[in-house]
């Protein structure tokens, strides 16, 4: 079984390479016998002329004789098949740092996305409200380093609200791309005062992380 299974991917690469061929599906019965081989293909080739080059590149490769009627062909225009998608993963948290002296405090914020690490820094006079701005102020550099010059963030509001019984913090973000500007919204709860700091970056993210999640075409 764990060989025909093998075989059947090998016969889906050896088809997939094929000239005018877009995708290949091979398919086995109970019996691990092949009953039905899949083309997608584009307009180069006829359907006759690719079902004879599958079955002399199988025949050349494995020396397996494939019937002619196990193999069907569906056509479309190559200009018409949508690019493959991928989505951006979702930026964390790997560090927050705060260092405090007599007049001011400074914060730093390393996002993780996989393996990729980007840092902000920022650095403000010694108060509460500060504390929480500033940890939002490194949030945002480490965004503007993942972003690229092409790109601009800034906050442009911050409150602290009840919702529901819990107190949130809430977050409106200016987001600008090459063309385009929008503004983004992030909510995160506060699960407790020692959290606040933590929870402050988080809904920056909660915002920020809705565009890098959308599907983006392969350049």
């Amino acid at each position: 079984m764990g060989e025909m299974i093998e075989l059947k991917a090998e016969l889906d690469k050896l088809i997939a390479r094929l000239g005018g061929v877009l995708a290949a599906r091979t398919v086995l019965n109970e019996q691990d016998e092949i009953v039905e081989i899949h083309i997608l293909s584009d307009l180069t080739k006829s359907p006759k002329q690719l079902v004879r080059d599958v079955q002399s590149a199988i025949m050349a490769a494995y020396g397996l004789d494939i019937d002619y009627k196990l193999i069907s062909v569906a056509q479309v225009n190559s200009n018409m098949v949508m690019p493959a998608v991928r989505y951006e993963a979702r930026l964390t948290i790997r560090r927050i740092t705060i260092s405090l002296d007599s007049s001011n405090v400074e914060t730093t914020v390393i996002l993780a996305q996989g393996d990729n690490q980007f840092e902000g820094t920022s650095r403000s006079p010694l108060s509460s409200r500060n504390r929480v701005q500033s940890a939002i102020n490194a949030c945002l550099a480490a965004l503007k380093n993942y972003l690229g010059p092409s790109y601009a963030i800034s906050l442009l509001d911050l409150q602290r609200q009840s919702i529901a019984g819990n107190d949130c913090f809430v977050v409106a973000l200016s987001y600008t791309e090459p063309l385009h500007e929008t503004i983004l919204y992030g909510i995160t709860p506060i699960s407790s005062p020692d959290t606040e700091i933590q929870a402050a970056v988080m809904a920056v993210l909660s915002a920020m992380n809705r565009p890098i999640s959308k599907p983006k075409k392969p350049s």
